[in-house]
């Protein structure tokens, strides 16, 4: 086959090219979040923080000074909130990001948030994409919070009737019913929460010589939801006169639903 002064100058440019791109280090862009359908915008992401104690949730009465940190592609971007409880992070790139919110006296927020988005949602007039999210958190001591109080019961002597007081030293254990949570966070924009959970969420007392115990617990405006339980023992149970058996207790789970400034009776049953 006869090679056309045409197809020669073909072939040196291929092989110019094909010399030119094996010699050069190709760099290859940025990659998107997998997730992600924004065309390259960034983020303004705003955090409001409310307080959870005597107030409703949705009220915009923020909290001042509390510190909202946020962690993204091995960053940590921290803000404190102003005096209407908002801190703002602006240009953020998509994706998914940490938020820890602290305050002092009051329980820390860790959530997860998505700030990616598949539709055309949560863009303003600037053609800027925003995202926000309202955490409440709640006191731990003083104003806004909570007692619960009780005896703690088990039946020890099968021989006289009724219960009888439980061994002193029994550790009773209060803590925040893991399924309400979702009711104390919104989000708005683009993206959407995937978890969140308060670091302070147990609350202890170990009963005295009365097998009494007294716990202090947040509470909210509305009802907050407390598990309260106990530790299982091991006690030698009365059967018959002078005759005994081993035997396990374990507790009787119960909730209460705590109001701001109000003392709860609940006493502790063990089977």
């Amino acid at each position: 086959m006869q090679i056309t002064k045409n197809s020669k100058l073909l072939i040196f440019l291929f092989a110019f090219v094909y010399l030119f791109t094996a010699c050069t280090k190709e760099v290859e862009p940025p990659a998107p979040a997998a997730t992600d359908n924004i065309s390259g915008k960034t983020v303004r992401y705003t955090v409001l923080v409310v307080p959870g104690g005597n107030t409703s949730f949705k009220s915009m009465l923020g909290i001042d000074s509390a510190i909202v940190s946020l962690v993204m592609n091995d960053s940590v971007y921290s803000v404190a909130t102003d005096t209407n409880g908002l801190a703002a992070f602006d240009n953020l790139a998509a994706g998914i990001v940490a938020v820890t919110i602290n305050y002092s006296n009051h329980t820390t927020a860790n959530l997860t948030v998505d700030l990616s988005v598949k539709n055309d949602s949560g863009y303003d007039s600037n053609n800027l994409r925003n995202a926000a999210t309202m955490v409440a958190l709640f006191p731990l001591s003083g104003i806004g919070t909570a007692t619960i109080s009780g005896r703690v019961f088990a039946e020890l002597d099968l021989v006289t009737a009724g219960l009888e007081n439980a061994p002193v030293g029994l550790k009773v254990t209060s803590l925040l019913e893991s399924t309400q949570l979702v009711n104390y966070v919104n989000h708005t924009g683009g993206g959407k929460i995937l978890n969140m959970s308060y670091e302070q969420s147990v609350y202890v007392d170990i009963t005295n010589v009365s097998s009494d115990y007294s716990i202090v617990v947040p509470a909210t405006a509305s009802g907050l939801k407390m598990v309260i339980t106990a530790d299982d023992f091991v006690y030698d149970q009365l059967i018959a006169p002078a005759t005994t058996q081993r035997k396990v207790y374990n507790v009787v789970t119960d909730t209460v639903s705590v109001i701001s400034g109000i003392t709860y009776f609940k006493d502790v049953i063990y089977n």
